[in-house]
């Protein structure tokens, strides 16, 4: 599984051929295989599956400095890596893509409210069950906190009426 189309970002700003997987040819799971060869999951910015963009990172310590693979990715492509070394080089190009990727979760949200039948577990859908179970969870606190709500202000008018009756 060589992949000639990964770049990485030379010294002086030019991108150059890089060869993530080395010329490994029994490669089956990508992230197994770097993993294996150092590299971690860094940063995602995307939500995963259900985005129709998402930029996922990678991390090693190579030679006492910092190197990425950025992997820009929909919901049925990926991209070439791109290598760059070191953070501040990782944070330009990921606010280079960061609009991008705001914009098309955006989209996904929209396109996911004004869908006729609901036959998957969309993002709206995931939200709309964490905010009903989350709801479940806190409803028992959330009514304590609004019964000494409702006390105190109770109080607060009695004692309003009381002190404007002595006056």
């Amino acid at each position: 599984m060589t992949s000639p189309r990964d770049l990485q970002l030379s010294a002086d700003g030019k991108w150059e051929p890089y060869d993530v997987f080395g010329g490994a040819s029994d490669v089956t799971d990508v992230g197994d295989y770097l993993e294996s060869q150092g590299w971690s999951p860094f940063l995602r910015l995307g939500a995963g599956e259900w985005s129709s963009l998402n930029l996922l990172t990678w991390q090693r310590d190579q030679d006492g400095r910092s190197e990425y693979l950025i992997e820009v990715s929909n919901q049925d492509q990926t991209s070439e890596y791109l290598k760059v070394i070191g953070l501040p080089r990782l944070m330009d190009l990921l606010a280079r893509w960061a609009p991008a990727v705001q914009a098309a979760s955006i989209a996904d949200v929209v396109q996911d409210l004004h869908e006729p039948v609901i036959e998957h577990g969309g993002i709206v859908e995931t939200v709309a069950a964490r905010a009903v179970w989350g709801v479940q969870d806190r409803l028992p606190k959330l009514r304590s906190y609004r019964q000494q709500w409702d006390a105190a202000e109770a109080e607060a008018v009695a004692t309003r009426q009381e002190h404007r009756a002595s006056e």
